[in-house]
């Protein structure tokens, strides 16, 4: 019952603080650090603050990672403020692949090659390689997504494309596990002569994966992925039309 007040409380109460006030509350006692680092806290959290705090921009240059605060559609260059990134990388090395809910999927593309999932506020971060980091993400030929489902889980959909052939795995925040799905029988999808984009755009409850292919453009194919039945299928990419007169 106790645990269960107090967990009111954080959700209700401590949620609406400035993200640097709960950093601090985080070091009260290890049963504050253990309420407001779950997942559900952070979620409350985010959504009651990001209408009063300033949105922020992260920048990725070979040199710095920079953490800048977004002002009526500008950036706010006097706001700058260099962050570290913890895993010791070359930054000429790392590319952002996509955010959701202030965390942001990185990729290590180096051997071995890795998936870096990092919240920039609180510096914590989860390699979500499993044992054959060297075989896990690749950035040419791989794409991956992420959301958060109905039960505020925070999911990542991997696609790996190995020989010709697509395999879908999918990461869950809440148990750290990769589970495998069951993907399209189609060959023509695992062909190295589409491109894929690296991240796909998730809306609706649908992530979407345009694939581009490199010589027959009536080939090209969208691969959607429905997270509540966790199910695929493909469209077509529609063609253009030249509609200007020469």
């Amino acid at each position: 019952m106790q645990r269960l007040e107090f967990e009111m409380f954080a959700n209700e109460i401590l949620s609406r603080l400035p993200t640097k006030c709960i950093g601090r509350l985080r070091c009260v006692s290890r049963q504050w650090r253990y309420e407001l680092s779950s997942q559900l806290f952070a979620i409350i959290h985010y959504h009651r603050t990001a209408k009063y705090e300033d949105p922020k921009v992260i920048t990725l240059t070979n040199s710095s990672i920079d953490l800048l605060n977004l002002i009526n559609g500008k950036v706010d260059i006097s706001s700058k403020k260099t962050i570290s990134f913890p895993v010791d990388s070359c930054l000429s090395n790392l590319t952002i692949l996509a955010s959701e809910y202030g965390l942001l999927l990185i990729s290590v593309h180096w051997l071995p090659n890795e998936l870096i999932l990092w919240n920039p506020t609180t510096n914590k971060f989860k390699n979500l390689c499993d044992k054959k980091p060297k075989h896990f993400f690749d950035f040419k030929t791989d794409a991956v997504g992420i959301y958060i489902d109905s039960s505020n889980d925070v999911k990542i959909l991997l696609l790996q494309r190995r020989m010709d052939d697509i395999v879908p795995r999918l990461y869950s925040r809440k148990t750290c596990e990769w589970k495998t799905l069951t993907f399209m029988k189609d060959p023509d999808l695992g062909s190295l002569c589409l491109y894929w984009l690296s991240s796909g755009a998730f809306c609706n409850k649908v992530l979407y994966f345009p694939s581009a292919h490199y010589w027959l453009p009536a080939k090209s194919y969208t691969i959607a992925f429905d997270v509540e039945s966790e199910t695929f299928s493909k469209f077509p990419i529609p063609q253009s039309t030249n509609v200007i007169d020469p």
